[in-house]
């Protein structure tokens, strides 16, 4: 049995936001509201910077955040990226930031109907 060719999407950009521990779901509800399908994921990590320094007597402060990272088609990134900005309320001090990548290649399972039906507007 042969083994199906490998699919690449070339077209996707990365969103990635770092907020504070607890909003991640705010970004994954508003990821979703707004149809993204390609993924999305979830991650906690820990950061550093001016908060760090703000304990009690100069003691360093751990700063718990979480790393929400969504895939996009490229046609749908601006629109998504000031959708998931307002969602996570990044105009608000401390609450952390975002920044979005294009992505050179993403291999990625698609479902059959779904290749079919690209493959047909592409061709």
């Amino acid at each position: 049995m042969s083994k199906p060719d490998i699919v690449y999407l070339t077209d996707v950009a990365l969103i990635t936001c770092v907020i504070q521990e607890g909003r991640g779901d705010q970004i994954l509800a508003a990821a979703r509201k707004l149809g993204v399908s390609i993924g999305a994921t979830v991650h906690h990590s820990r950061g550093t910077g001016v908060r760090e320094r703000l304990g009690l007597w100069g003691i360093a402060v751990e700063s718990e955040k979480e790393v929400v990272s969504v895939l996009v088609s490229s046609e749908q990134r601006d629109v998504v990226f000031d959708a998931l900005y307002r969602a996570a309320e990044f105009d608000m001090p401390g609450v952390g930031f975002m920044y979005m990548t294009q992505l050179e290649k993403v291999a990625k399972y698609l479902p059959e109907n779904l290749l079919k039906s690209l493959n047909s507007k592409s061709g």
